[in-house]
């Protein structure tokens, strides 16, 4: 059950997080047309979507704020300790990791393998 909650701890920050940190990212780029620097002095979400055009990089922004509130809430399931989450976090992960390199998020490129590597090793503790 540890595994689990850890694994539900991880899910609950990054989406909390990330998507967080997303919102503000893509209303700042909505009233500005560019994308705000962070406090470590690079410009948030600068990935490979970048350069798809701005509609096609908020509506891939927008999917991620949606694929974090999912990833948040497989993260509570978790920790409450209900398979639902398991099965909900699977279905999150590769699309996360995959917005994840596409706006260039490191933390959650290697969060998302650790996430799903704990709730892997304690699935067989679920209800």
């Amino acid at each position: 059950m540890t595994a689990l909650r850890v694994a539900g701890s991880i899910y609950l920050l990054l989406g909390i997080g990330f998507g967080g940190g997303a919102v503000v990212t893509l209303l700042h780029f909505a009233r500005h047309g560019e994308l705000p620097v962070t406090p470590w002095g690079f410009r948030s979400m600068s990935g490979p979507f970048e350069g798809l055009g701005a509609e096609r990089f908020s509506m891939l922004g927008w999917s991620f704020v949606a694929v974090c509130a999912l990833d948040a809430l497989a993260g509570v399931w978790l920790w409450q300790g209900h398979r639902r989450g398991v099965r909900l976090g699977m279905l999150t992960s590769p699309l996360a990791f995959v917005l994840g390199l596409g706006f260039a998020l490191p933390i959650l490129i290697v969060g998302v393998p650790v996430r799903l590597g704990l709730t892997w090793a304690g699935r067989g503790s679920l209800r």
